[in-house]
């Protein structure tokens, strides 16, 4: 039998209401989807039921094995351009649920913020985009283009969902990637180099140490070459990002306190900017940390990178897309639309560098409040980011009058 749990959320009548859109937010927050953890598959399901009988055609595309996003597609009439909306299901996991002050699944609002794991990074964009959708399926008969939908897999650890849905052909002309930016467009978004460096030593009783190669001695000249490092790429000036970033995170080694470990391992987030790249950084990076060896030291350092990339993204800040954009915040918010380059990395990158998609960054939500306890995306801002995409699509896609 059907419980009400299976049932859809009855949303007003004005489909990018606060009071829509808010709906819809929770009822994907409720379902979790954390990477690693539950991941995806029960909000791809999820997702694919809201277009049930709306007239946009949703499918489910394996990225991963076993792993599925959604590609959509609301059609119209004639092959006019396509805008691509562009958002992740994953989650970050929870560390320590004991920090939160709401269950982390609850969706619940109060004080005009809606709660959860997901809330701001980055189910509201979900959101937004299957209420915009919702609301064009209406006018789909006076639709000259098409709008195509990502509800990728992956993308908190750089995972191949968005370009998996590019390959299946869900692609466009014009992208709009709905993470948190607050309702500013960004033009630019900066890439990661997640660097792990080892270094290499012998076990022995720490008793014993003089006997040994002791790894840790190689963490203040690793260290000092990359605070030299970070130093110079800071001079390195982009108009819209500043600069990059070299940041040591993690430091992992030894077993017991009175042994001398085999290895350390050290971790490190280099953000990027456009002109940068993952492969030449962590080459750089490696010279560096090798030159910076004492002579006759016996430690011995790999580089390598940690895990999935991400490249930079950014497109000329006088597009097409982002004047539609500007002016559709100007005239749904009253105030002028900004521009300026996104900090952290998103699957933008699949969008501008693998398919040539103009593309940016625009969504609600401030990235100071992903990622941490009591996450939350604002309800004022669900709403006005839902009218603007909608404003900027039927600029798009409907037929002139």
């Amino acid at each position: 039998m059907m419980t009400r749990a299976h049932f859809l959320p009855t949303l007003s009548a004005d489909l990018l209401s606060a009071s829509s859109v808010s709906a819809i937010l929770a009822d994907l927050v409720r379902i979790p989807s954390t990477n690693p953890g539950a991941y995806e598959n029960d909000v791809a399901r999820r997702v694919a039921t809201w277009f049930k009988g709306t007239g946009v055609e949703a499918d489910l595309v394996e990225s991963m094995p076993g792993r599925f996003s959604v590609g959509a597609v609301l059609r119209g009439k004639a092959d006019g351009p396509r805008l691509v909306l562009n958002g992740h299901m994953d989650t970050v996991p929870i560390d320590d649920v004991n920090l939160w002050t709401v269950d982390p699944f609850s969706a619940v609002v109060k004080d005009g913020y809606l709660y959860g794991r997901g809330a701001c990074d980055m189910k509201a964009g979900l959101a937004v985009q299957i209420a915009v959708a919702l609301s064009l399926a209406k006018r789909a008969s006076e639709m000259r283009g098409s709008l195509v939908l990502h509800f990728a897999a992956g993308e908190e650890r750089a995972e191949p969902g968005t370009l998996s849905l590019l390959e299946a052909g869900y692609t466009g002309d014009f992208g709009i990637v709905t993470e948190p930016t607050e309702l500013r467009i960004a033009a630019a978004t900066r890439g990661l180099a997640p660097v792990h460096i080892r270094l290499r030593g012998h076990s022995i009783h720490a008793s014993r140490a003089k006997y040994a190669t002791n790894p840790a001695w190689g963490l203040k000249w690793v260290l000092d070459a990359l605070d030299a490092y970070r130093v110079e790429i800071e001079k390195r000036h982009h108009p819209l990002l500043a600069h990059g970033s070299c940041t040591p995170t993690v430091v992992n080694g030894g077993v017991v306190p009175n042994a001398v470990s085999d290895f350390i391992d050290l971790y490190v987030d280099r953000r990027l900017i456009p002109g940068e790249t993952v492969d030449g950084e962590v080459r750089d990076i490696e010279a560096r940390v090798l030159a910076a060896r004492p002579s006759g030291s016996d430690i011995g350092i790999e580089v390598s990178v940690a895990y999935n990339r991400f490249e930079p993204a950014e497109i000329d800040p006088g597009a097409p897309l982002i004047q539609k954009l500007v002016r559709s915040v100007d005239r749904i918010t009253g105030r002028p639309g900004e521009v300026y380059g996104a900090p952290y990395s998103s699957d933008v990158r699949n969008l501008v560098n693998d398919a040539g998609i103009e593309a940016v960054n625009f969504g609600p939500g401030n990235v100071a409040e992903c990622h941490c306890a009591d996450e939350r995306v604002s309800v004022t801002q669900l709403e006005a980011c839902a009218r603007v995409i909608h404003d900027t699509a039927e600029d798009i896609l409907l037929e002139a009058t």
